[in-house]
């Protein structure tokens, strides 16, 4: 078949299970999302393109490369693109953690297949627009957010030169030399929702009942640290004068949401949805899905405190998991990130008015941040022991993550480091894409603080989530074979970490290449046994990484390569 527009999602770093020269090690992905150091798991908006395209007319699919890749050691990239018949091909480039496998795919792409047109889209896609065209690779990147339209203008552009010079927020090559049409698409009102039903349809019912409902694009938050706050979508989305945040209309949430639990026939499904639920017209139209039998667990993340009986009715009805993130329980770091909207005080008063009310918390603090040296982070985990003491048996979780492997571009920090503290070391986009193939990941961090640098940044990240792990198996939360596991785990990649450094210590000569294969060995050993299964704070050991994930696409992957 051929294919008018195809998606992929790229392996963070392509060539991932032939290295032997980078470290994939445990923490070096956060640890705050349960995906491995691949990052598997796509922006959602990338089915809603999908989903438009062929509401449109057009033979369009999207293919997971990187979830394949990691599942499947036989899986043949190269075969893959070769019989990919596509007359434009997107890839995403939105977490700026895919900067080497998605332009690594598409110079394969082009290698292979010189016709076929490239497009790439996402945050980072957009913050490095006019880096990123001068790929050989690249042939276009739609910037901005709720894409529809622009793709469906490119796509019926056909390439013809006065189209794509009409297509909104498109950069373009014109006879080899770069074209940055106006950010002109900047819509007050959010289409670019999914039907679920369609990505659990058929073969695809049995996957992990997870579904992720993005109900807005922007932010009216402005945390410091975030490529997805306030100021970077006034600075590079267009969103100025005061507008913070574009809603997907209520009936088009309800919609969605609908599609959820059509999707869910009888299982529990997992929804994640963002805060929306600060605006009465988005909540009472999501209220009347949650009665559905077919939704069990909704996450809601908090970024201020509401009203505790607003809080309770988000749990009437599902399981309501209520995400906070104080980013830090120092009011003075809290601040300093663009946090700080309540005292640890005010939140557990919170929490004690809710429990048995709701289902559990999850509380967020992250390292990283501006004013927080390595013994605040430690305090913080001391906080979290209290919160695990005073709440032990009653579903209140801390979490402490480091802020990896990159400060956001575009961030409030990262375009004033100097006025917050920070060094920021790789800048550009081929810096960043060097930077996610070095051997020890703490030469992968595009940032260091005045407070820390990034050896301390790396040091401080494994003693604080050792540190919590025990505490959780102490205070009954993890069974004891759990925390060891853990423990024994950030052990063994510290020690590996220290002799990296060793080796990459060694003047270059007979020492060091007689050294080469010892640690190269070692170093293969532990990725495979690393990628050969998914964890994460919330999920400390894998608990059905051999089954399929929403976001696989083994079928469509299959078709192509011919039903193998």
């Amino acid at each position: 078949m051929r294919y008018d527009f195809a998606l992929i999602h790229a392996p963070s770093v392509y060539d991932f299970r032939e290295r032997d020269d980078v470290l994939f090690a445990y923490l070096s992905n956060s640890d705050s999302v349960h995906v491995s150091p691949i990052f598997e798991m796509p922006p959602v908006g990338i089915f809603a393109l999908e989903q438009h395209a062929k509401k449109l007319g057009h033979r369009a699919r999207f293919f997971n490369v990187a979830s394949r890749m990691l599942r499947d050691a036989e899986f043949d990239v190269e075969r893959f693109f070769r019989s990919l018949d596509a007359a434009v091909i997107g890839f995403d480039l939105h977490w700026l953690v895919h900067a080497h496998g998605s332009l690594a795919l598409a110079e394969l792409c082009k290698l292979l297949r010189p016709d076929v047109k490239t497009v790439f889209g996402g945050i980072s896609s957009t913050y490095f627009h006019e880096e990123l065209i001068r790929y050989d690779a690249v042939d276009y990147v739609i910037r901005g957010y709720d894409t529809l339209l622009p793709v469906e203008r490119l796509l019926a552009s056909r390439g013809d030169p006065e189209e794509l010079a009409r297509v909104p927020n498109l950069t373009f090559k014109r006879d080899g030399a770069p074209v940055v049409n106006p950010l002109s698409h900047v819509p007050r009102v959010y289409s670019a929702a999914v039907d679920w039903s369609e990505i659990f349809s058929d073969r695809r019912s049995t996957m992990t009942p997870y579904n992720l409902v993005i109900p807005q694009a922007g932010c009216e938050y402005n945390c410091r640290w975030c490529g997805g706050s306030r100021h970077f979508f006034a600075r590079y989305m267009g969103l100025e004068g005061g507008v913070a945040r574009v809603h997907k209309s209520p009936e088009a949430l309800a919609t969605e949401l609908a599609s959820v639990a059509r999707s869910a026939k009888g299982r529990h499904t997992l929804t994640m949805i963002d805060f929306w639920h600060e605006y009465p017209e988005l909540f009472r139209a999501a209220e009347d899905v949650f009665v559905d039998s077919n939704v069990a667990c909704v996450h809601f993340s908090l970024h201020r405190l509401p009203k505790v009986e607003h809080a309770a009715r988000m749990g009437a009805h599902v399981q309501a998991v209520l995400e906070l993130s104080p980013d830090s329980h120092d009011m003075e770091v809290a601040r300093a990130s663009g946090r700080g909207h309540y005292s640890m005080e005010q939140m557990e008063a919170f929490i004690d008015a809710l429990i048995g009310r709701v289902h559990s918390f999850e509380i967020y603090f992250m390292i990283g941040l501006p004013k927080q040296t390595a013994e605040n982070v430690l305090e913080t985990v001391e906080y979290c022991e209290h919160l695990l003491e005073k709440y032990r048996g009653k579903a209140v979780t801390p979490y402490v993550c480091p802020m990896l492997p990159f400060l956001d571009p575009g961030s409030e920090i990262a375009d004033e480091p100097d006025k917050h503290g920070y060094r920021r070391i790789h800048r550009t986009l081929e810096e960043h894409r060097r930077a996610l193939t070095s051997l020890n990941w703490r030469d992968r961090l595009n940032y260091e603080t005045r407070w820390m640098s990034r050896q301390e940044l790396v040091d401080v990240s494994y003693e604080a989530v050792r540190r919590l792990t025990l505490a959780k198996e102490k205070h009954g939360l993890l069974p004891s074979a759990f925390a060891v596991a853990i423990r024994d785990l950030i052990d063994e990649t510290r020690g590996l970490l220290a002799e990296i450094d060793a080796f990459q210590a060694l003047p270059d000569g007979p020492a060091k290449d007689a050294a080469a294969p010892s640690i190269r060995v070692k170093i293969r050993d532990y990725n495979r046994r690393q990628l050969a299964s998914v964890r994460s704070q919330q999920r400390p050991i894998d608990l059905g990484f051999a089954r399929r994930q929403w976001f696989d696409t083994d079928e469509a992957i299959d078709e192509v390569l011919g039903g193998t």
